[in-house]
């Protein structure tokens, strides 16, 4: 599963990266346009910049019951769970946090993690991170 989801991400991710119109004092989740990362498994969408290039918030949709192995990315990011029920998968994967709607985490550049949709729905994530998006498996 690991070297399918590196490589569909690396298809996926090249191209233009549009934002939503949107209105500068709001962006409803029902107008977000989403971008399939990983075919049924991850989506983003952009809430500003581009994250192929440059500081940028996203929203990330991880399908119920899906599973993100793990990997690390060269930026840090902040991240919070909007709705369902979600599972960080920390360093050496024997770590496990489990996080609820509203919950807020950090994850360093470069720290080893994973994520698992433990929900019946979607698990939808806001995330913002200073540089652009790069993602490289942990074997």
């Amino acid at each position: 599963m690991s070297r399918t989801f590196a490589l569909a991400a690396m298809a996926v991710v090249g191209g233009a990266v549009s934002v939503a119109a949107h209105d500068r004092d709001r962006l409803a989740l029902a107008d977000l346009e989403w971008r399939e990362i990983v075919p049924g498994v991850v989506s983003f969408a952009a809430a500003y910049g581009d994250w192929e290039k440059e500081a940028h918030g996203k929203f990330v949709r991880i399908e119920p019951g899906a599973s993100v192995p793990m990997h690390t990315h060269g930026k840090a990011y902040h991240a919070v769970l909007h709705s369902g029920e979600l599972t960080n998968l920390l360093d050496t994967a024997e770590t496990r946090v489990d996080l609820g709607p509203g919950d807020y985490w950090y994850m360093a550049g470069g720290r080893p993690h994973g994520h698992i949709c433990a929900s019946s729905a979607p698990c939808i994530v806001y995330v913002h991170s200073d540089g652009a998006w790069d993602l490289t498996l942990v074997e």
